[in-house]
């Protein structure tokens, strides 16, 4: 809008016919501008501002969709640990004793006290399944008896979430730096939300107020669920170590309509067939992001294992090895096995106790090629079977993680976004039951914690039974897929 820059009337009428000159000559201008553009330009800028906003607007929902993923994969491992917790504690207390050691046992019978834990198991057992139950968007139902109520805790002024309780909490429970990363992000998340106080002085009103404010920003129903659980595993530390008079986030979550949507599920056979004629087992194709022979190996041994992807990521050449072990009528017997483990001097990280075994290979994986890959690596004197390019947290597999989510949607064309590389540990669930193979001998496979409490007795089933139990897998219907060949190493 234009403005003469005066009130008074006569003066107005003086400076118009100046300024509308003024302004005939920039509309002339313009238009010998516009003379000069020809009919292609202006198609052409338009095509390039098309252009530039639809590479905007798939990098940010590349983004979104790889933040999701990340926030639903840490859910789905969450709920998997608390599943396998629960089990085990729900075995635990109808085992009475079953956590005591010979010597503990002995002391508590003669005292008669053989059910002294039991308090401290349903106190740990509803924790987990409050947990589960807001993972899952529902409330816990629990069957057991509530826990006896704890003696109000004096409260240490000073000591603050993001501070000392995350420093203690991580070294008391050996918790990797991503962890502490996520842990003190979220408490700062909270003190920006709630206000800065001493962790003794945190109420729930103050976790509602965080919850609430979540809510406002737009933040996901997952993301926020994700936060409230972190929130409350620092809350909960430390109410047990007496900072706190209780863990305010108690009981505070948000109703996730899309939860059971989003679970991950396994893949159908249509997916996997996809998945497996893909060029890098009909042509021999390799792609950068996906490290060489990686492309190829991780996703057969996720099928045939049931293994995470970080477990099969660390493999070394050596964890890799022909065992002999005396079948059902004590006659030795070879067969070769996959040794997962944890070493903390060469690296190896696994999410829990039971997760260090020994997977027998699967007559598949053997015909296609497995072990002669495993013999090429280790006469290369590598260290690890996989090339892979560790994250700042030292996860080796976090960015082949990211190029794999890529392949399977763009290159496979499997579009359900409930299906993503832990599915394959999923598929191997399902076809190991329809193949009728033992629970007991699943579990132990596939390195959940036991089912039943004779199962932490001793260290699991015997090896011919493991192997027998995985030569009963197999996939009906899945597309053959060639054996690899040395050639097709980089």
């Amino acid at each position: 809008m234009l403005s003469l820059r005066t009130k008074d009337r006569d003066e107005a009428k003086r400076l118009i016919p100046r300024h509308t000159i003024e302004t005939d000559g920039l509309l002339d201008k313009a238009r010998a501008r516009m003379s000069q553009i020809s009919p292609q330009d202006v198609v052409q800028a338009r095509s390039d501002r098309a252009a530039a906003y639809e590479a905007a607007r798939e990098e940010h929902d590349r983004v979104a969709s790889e933040i999701g993923l990340r926030e639903a994969d840490e859910k789905e491992a969450r709920r998997e640990e608390l599943s396998d917790a629960i089990a085990a504690l729900r075995n635990r207390l109808r085992g009475r004793t079953a956590e005591m050691t010979p010597e503990e046992r002995t002391v508590a019978y003669l005292f008669e006290e053989v059910e002294f834990d039991r308090d401290i198991l349903r106190d740990r057992l509803a924790s987990m399944k409050v947990q589960r139950a807001a993972l899952d968007g529902s409330p816990a139902a629990s069957t057991e008896a509530p826990a006896s109520p704890r003696a109000p805790a004096a409260q240490t002024s000073g000591v603050m979430l993001d501070g000392e309780i995350v420093d203690l909490w991580s070294a008391e429970r050996k918790v990797a730096k991503k962890g502490v990363d996520t842990h003190r992000a979220v408490a700062r998340w909270f003190y920006e939300r709630a206000g800065r106080k001493p962790v003794g002085a945190i109420t729930r009103a103050d976790v509602l107020t965080f919850k609430t404010k979540l809510v406002q920003e737009g933040q996901s129903a997952a993301n926020i669920k994700m936060k409230l659980s972190r929130l409350r595993t620092l809350l909960q530390w430390a109410s047990e170590n007496d900072y706190a008079k209780e863990n305010a986030a108690a009981g505070v979550s948000i109703r996730d309509a899309e939860a059971a949507r989003n679970r991950r599920r396994e893949f159908d056979l249509a997916s996997l067939n996809r998945i497996f004629a893909s060029a890098i087992y009909t042509d021999g194709e390799r792609p950068t992001g996906g490290r060489g022979e990686a492309s190829f190996w991780l996703p057969l041994l996720a099928l045939y294992t049931g293994a995470r992807m970080e477990e099969l990521g660390q493999l070394r050449p050596s964890d890799v090895e022909r065992v002999t072990y005396p079948d059902a009528d004590g006659k030795p017997q070879q067969s070769w096995f996959i040794h997962i483990k944890e070493e903390a001097d060469d690296k190896l990280k696994l999410k829990n106790a039971a997760s260090e075994r020994s997977v027998p290979v699967h007559p598949e994986l053997e015909r296609l090629g497995f072990i002669r890959f495993v013999e090429s690596v280790r006469e290369s004197k590598a260290d690890r079977l996989f090339q892979l390019r560790p994250n700042v947290y030292g996860r080796l597999t976090a960015k082949w993680g990211e190029w794999f989510s890529v392949h399977l949607r763009g290159t496979c064309k499997v579009t359900d976004r409930r299906m993503v590389f832990h599915s394959f540990r999923h598929t191997f669930k399902q076809y190991a039951r329809g193949a009728g193979i033992v629970e007991g001998v699943q579990r132990q496979i596939m390195g959940h914690s036991p089912g039943d409490v004779a199962d932490e007795y001793g260290s699991g089933y015997p090896a011919h039974q493991v192997v027998a139990g995985m030569a009963l897998y197999r996939i009906p219907g899945l597309t053959t897929i060639e054996p690899w060949t040395a050639k097709d190493q980089d």
